[in-house]
């Protein structure tokens, strides 16, 4: 049985993994990272001389892959994309607009009118009477407009 050196070295293992590794930076889908892992580990099993033949490489590295693939991708994938199942309805107060003091610079008419904040204009409502002038807290907003209260959160 005549078995191609090149295949069977350590080093071929060893470049194909990291070929693979780097081929995530240029197609980022955590597929081929996982094949990588494996690729390299069977180049370090074959440089300890723990594995010898071609036939028993591929069969280490197809369950080393395939078990690391299915088994941690979802673990990899929500450590590096978050946690947040539907990020359209999460929380989206990155900004922190909630618990800021607002300076009111219009009556409110009909529970709408302009604050300030931040030195910016804003749209706001809000269910209590407000006027220009006074100060209130952004307890809540929903896009470009903020919900105010009198009280402080």
């Amino acid at each position: 049985m005549l078995e191609s050196t090149f295949i069977n070295g350590y080093a071929f293992w060893l470049l194909f993994g990291l070929l693979l590794l780097a081929s995530e930076f240029f197609m980022p889908g955590l597929i081929a990272a996982f094949f990588g892992i494996g690729a390299l580990a069977v180049g370090l099993l074959t440089l300890v001389g723990v594995i010898e033949t071609t036939s028993v490489q591929l069969t280490v590295f197809s369950l080393l892959s395939l078990s690391a693939l299915f088994g941690l991708r979802r673990h990899f994938k929500r450590w590096l994309q978050g946690t947040e199942d539907n990020p359209a309805v999460a929380d989206q107060d990155d900004a922190g607009f909630i618990g800021a003091r607002v300076e009111v610079l219009s009556d409110f008419n009909d529970g709408f009118g302009d604050v300030l904040l931040n030195g910016a204009k804003w749209d706001a409502e809000s269910s209590e009477p407000l006027s220009a002038g006074e100060h209130a807290w952004v307890i809540d907003h929903h896009g470009i407009v903020l919900k105010l209260s009198r009280q402080q959160p």
